[in-house]
């Protein structure tokens, strides 16, 4: 049985990626064992300082059952064994401990690419990519001063 492990953040994303792994309508399935693994997003500095640390973990996990429902119910509708995580610290030492459970597994991110955000990587061979849209707020404060003092 092949198991993969599947980091995502985003419900229409995660699908748009996991529909053409599954097996295609007349072909024979193979069961697979897949390890949902929810990245919320990070609560606000204002918001977590009001939230105990129990009301923050169970936010998290309530957030990532809403978030793979549909997938959940999607691979099980193939035949598949579905397990969900929700992701706690560093992303390369929870896909190490997965992989020391489970054995070889296929890890796949995910997770929807947003502008001006590096990920942090869910393995250690995966590259790391620099965002070329990250630019301090005084550089574009300054650009728009000379944009209006110029017209």
């Amino acid at each position: 049985m092949e198991t993969f492990i599947v980091y995502l953040d985003d419900k229409q994303y995660a699908l748009q990626q996991l529909v053409p792994m599954l097996p295609v309508n007349g072909t024979p399935s193979v069961t697979a064992k897949w390890i949902l693994i929810g990245c919320p997003p990070r609560l606000k500095r204002h918001t977590s300082r009001w939230l105990t640390q129990p009301a923050q973990k169970k936010w998290r996990q309530t957030w990532t059952q809403e978030l793979t429902e549909d997938v959940v119910r999607l691979l099980e509708a193939s035949g598949n064994e579905v397990s969900v995580i929700t992701a706690h610290g560093a992303l390369v030492q929870l896909t190490k401990q997965i992989k020391g459970e489970v054995g070889h597994a296929r890890v796949v991110d995910a997770r929807r690419p947003k502008l001006s955000v590096n990920f942090d990587p869910v393995t250690e061979e995966q590259p790391q990519e620099k965002s070329n849209w990250a630019l301090p707020g005084g550089i574009l404060a300054m650009g728009a001063a000379i944009v209006i003092a110029s017209e």
